[in-house]
C-alpha cells in the first residue's frame, strides 16, 4: 500500500509492533533503508522506538498499554523528523503554537540545570535571545490543522526538526505526508541560512563567556 497520508504511516507503525524490530522489516514497510534502529523498553508497559533512515528521516515510536476498552486502536504515536547539523550548547525545543485568535507565537523548553544561577542565567539570557531568532520565521512553522505544529530541537550533538506527534485520536492524522516531508525538508534549508546560523552562534558565544557558564560546566 502506498503511503499518501500521516494515518497510512500511523498504520504502518501500528503493524510494526508485531514485528522483531529489525532493519529488513523496517525497510519494507516504510520504504526508506534504514541506518539504525534502537529500542528502549525500560517500561514495563512501553517501548520506545527510534529508527534512523539512511536519509536522515527518523521516526520516534512510543508503544504503550491502552486499559480504555474505547480506544483499543490507540496503543501508539509517533514522531516524524529530519536530522540536522544545527547544535547548542544548551539543549532546547522550540515549536510554533495557537492563540485562541488564531495568532502564532512561540512555545520553548530549555533543559533544566540543578544550579541555581545557571537556570536563572538560562531564563533571563538564553532563552529570550533564542526567542528573538527564531521570532522573525515562526510562522513558517505553523502546521496544517488547528493544533499540530512544525518544531526544532537542538542540543550539543546535533538537533532534528519535527513534525507534531501523531496518534488514532489526532485530528492532523489526516495531513498529507509528502506535505509534511517537504515542509520539514524546507524548514531544515532555512535553518542553514547564514545570518540564522550567525545569529544562533553569537548566543552560544556569549553564553559560554557568561562566569555562571564558564563555572557550570555546560
Amino acid at each position: 500500500m502506498r503511503m499518501e497520508t500521516m494515518q497510512d504511516l500511523l498504520e504502518k507503525v501500528q503493524e510494526f509492533a508485531f514485528h522483531d524490530f529489525g532493519k529488513e522489516e523496517a525497510k519494507k514497510l516504510f520504504g526508506w533503508d534504514v541506518a539504525e534502529i534502537l529500542v528502549n523498553s525500560s517500561k514495563e508497559d512501553e517501548n520506545h522506538i527510534l529508527i534512523i533512515f539512511n536519509n536522515n528521516f527518523m521516526l520516534f515510536i512510543r508503544y504503550f498499554l491502552n486499559l480504555d476498552p474505547s480506544q483499543t486502536d490507540d496503543t501508539c504515536e509517533f514522531i516524524l523528523g529530519l536530522k540536522t547539523d544545527l547544535t547548542s550548547r544548551i539543549k532546547y525545543s522550540i515549536n510554533y503554537g495557537n492563540y485562541i485568535h488564531g495568532q502564532g507565537y512561540i512555545r520553548f523548553r530549555v533543559a533544566d540545570t540543578k544550579n541555581r544561577m545557571v537556570q536563572v542565567m538560562l531564563e533571563e539570557f538564553f532563552v529570550p535571545a533564542i526567542k528573538n531568532v527564531y521570532k522573525p520565521i515562526i510562522e513558517r512553522f505553523k502546521g496544517f490543522y488547528g493544533k499540530d505544529f512544525f518544531g526544532v530541537e537542538a542540543d550539543g550533538n546535533g538537533g532534528q526538526i519535527y513534525y507534531a506527534s501523531i496518534r488514532s485520536r489526532s485530528e492532523h492524522k489526516g495531513a498529507r505526508l509528502g506535505d509534511v516531508i517537504g515542509r520539514l525538508t524546507e524548514l531544515e534549508l532555512l535553518l542553514k541560512d547564514p545570518h540564522i546560523r550567525q545569529d544562533l552562534a553569537k548566543v552560544d558565544l556569549q553564553l559560554s563567556l557568561l562566569p555562571s557558564m564558564m563555572d557550570s560546566g555546560l
